[in-house]
């Protein structure tokens, strides 16, 4: 095991995948919840467009923003000259990066593609989840592929390959039998801002977004795997039956790997006739997701494919009721949970929302004490997501230093 107190972060996501951008802020602030017990200087490798307004809010660790567009030399002659001959003589892996890491003395560098790079350094890759492999079809040829190839790559070619599940540790070492004894599970833990719970104009959200007052939510981005047919029909089956639940959907309607679904979920809502109970919001600022989350009846997470669900985690972290699909990884996240549907039954779902729908018809959300103590309990989450990065970090590997 060796000492990590200089990490490089690559920063992922952006407009079109939120999650990216959530994953790394969460463990940034990880980090800074045991700083106390374990100090480190992170730097993070961003481009220009990505916003990573949370990290406002880290306290005693050092974060240095680098600018990912001029940290590395540009693609000159001169330069490709030099990185082909330290590829050849030199045994680089992509010498362009590789200079940077092993000149500036970072201990751990995260998520690196190639991150055996014949031991130069010790970097780790990060797979998010097999949703190609499990839903070939649940995005765009071209983007499908992409992810075979860019997966692929990472399997062959990296010594620490960190998962966010065990399950889809399973997944890899199934699919990918190189990786067995190089895996790691590393469930992550999401970071809310403490002031966001002192809100409480709950009206203004209201009329702000023009939404029912109570309401079940749903905060995904709009794309197959995210089961939303499965919702909506739910919902049809309860008008059937007199019941009338409104929903609440936050996330992006466009999906890139599908520019043709948005157009699919409004005819779903057509079809179903629920158009006046779905509310579809997009992309909404932070906070106002936040108090969204908090004066739902329920979080519902249809979800077919995931690695590691933000939402649930947040929607623990609040203390809220929970609905989520029988997918293992959910089972996972969620155990003891008694509201775990299976994933395409309809009418398994109704039968639940009913039951959260009327059972919460007489409480007022928020729920503050069960807030509180969710939130406190939550913190030690936080921690513990901490201590497994630096754990993984410091792990003996192919990496010399």
């Amino acid at each position: 095991m060796k000492e990590v107190k200089k990490i490089a972060l690559f920063g992922l996501g952006g407009i079109n995948w939120i999650g990216g951008v959530q994953y790394i802020s969460n463990i940034i602030h990880a980090l800074d919840s045991i700083s106390d017990e374990h100090p480190v200087e992170v730097h993070l490798i961003k481009a220009k467009e990505q916003e990573f307004v949370d990290l406002k809010k880290i306290i005693k660790t050092k974060v240095v923003m680098r600018d990912a567009d001029t940290i590395f030399p540009p693609w000159s002659l001169y330069n490709r000259a030099i990185w082909f001959y330290q590829r050849k003589f030199m045994k680089r892996v992509i010498p362009r990066m590789e200079n940077f890491f092993m000149k500036n003395g970072f201990d751990f560098v995260f998520p690196l593609a190639a991150s055996d790079c014949n031991g130069n350094f010790n970097a780790g890759s990060w797979i998010a989840d097999f949703q190609y492999y499990h839903y070939p079809n649940g995005a765009s040829e071209q983007f499908t592929a992409s992810a075979v190839n860019e997966i692929s790559f990472i399997a062959n070619n990296s010594n620490k390959v960190v998962l966010s599940s065990v399950a889809c540790e399973v997944d890899c070492n199934t699919i990918f039998p190189v990786t067995i004894g190089k895996t790691y599970a590393m469930p992550f833990a999401v970071y809310l801002d403490p002031q966001l719970l002192e809100f409480n104009d709950f009206d203004s959200i209201i009329n702000k977004y023009k939404i029912p007052r109570n309401f079940l939510v749903v905060s995904n981005s709009f794309c197959p795997t995210k089961n939303h047919k499965t919702i909506f029909e739910a919902m049809h089956l309860l008008n059937k039956q007199g019941v009338r639940v409104e929903l609440v959907c936050t996330g992006n309607i466009v999906d890139q790997r599908n520019l043709h679904f948005g157009n699919e979920i409004l005819q779903m809502l057509t079809k179903y006739e629920v158009r006046d109970q779905v509310h579809l919001l997009g992309i909404i600022p932070r906070q106002d997701q936040v108090a969204i989350y908090r004066m739902a009846r329920a979080m519902v997470q249809p979800s077919l494919n995931e690695g590691w669900s933000t939402p649930v985690e947040e929607a623990k972290h609040l203390g809220k009721n929970l609905i989520v699909s029988d997918i293992d990884v959910h089972k996972e996240q969620c155990a003891g949970n008694k509201y775990i549907f299976r994933s395409l039954d309809a009418e398994h779902l109704a039968s639940m929302m009913q039951e959260i729908w009327e059972n919460n018809s007489n409480t007022r959300f928020p729920e503050i004490e069960k807030e509180k103590n969710a939130f406190h309990a939550y913190r030690e989450e936080v921690k513990k997501f901490g201590r497994r990065f630096l754990q993984i970090a410091a792990a003996n590997g192919k990496a010399k230093s």
